[in-house]
């Protein structure tokens, strides 16, 4: 079974753990499969991650479809702004999609 990896930069202002409760109360995310905590090796991804999130996925998501959810779910996260662009770069490792969020841009 595939899985997703979710990186989230911290300059994004969300927890992971956030991110995962977020995931778990939201009706299509939790469909997809449940999302979990995991440690990060140091220097990764950031400076700073401490975790990763992961979600074994039985099915496979249109890149598009999968960015609209992460995007919906880190703005529930996030303290209120007029314009958060996110990026969200995305790779496959074996059967895992790696996905890391990060922000291009954001107004107050």
């Amino acid at each position: 079974m595939a899985r997703l990896v979710v990186a989230v930069d911290p300059a994004v202002g969300v927890e992971p753990a956030e991110l995962v409760k977020a995931w778990a109360d939201d009706e299509e995310a939790a469909a997809l499969g449940e999302a979990t905590l995991q440690p990060s090796a140091p220097g990764s991804f950031f400076p700073g991650l401490a975790e990763l999130i992961w979600v074994p996925l039985a099915v496979n998501l249109v890149s598009s479809v999968l960015y609209d959810l992460l995007r919906r779910l880190v703005v529930k996260q996030r303290p209120t702004v007029d314009v958060t662009e996110l990026e969200l770069a995305e790779t496959v490792s074996g059967d895992d999609r790696v996905v890391v969020v990060r922000i291009r841009r954001s107004i107050r």
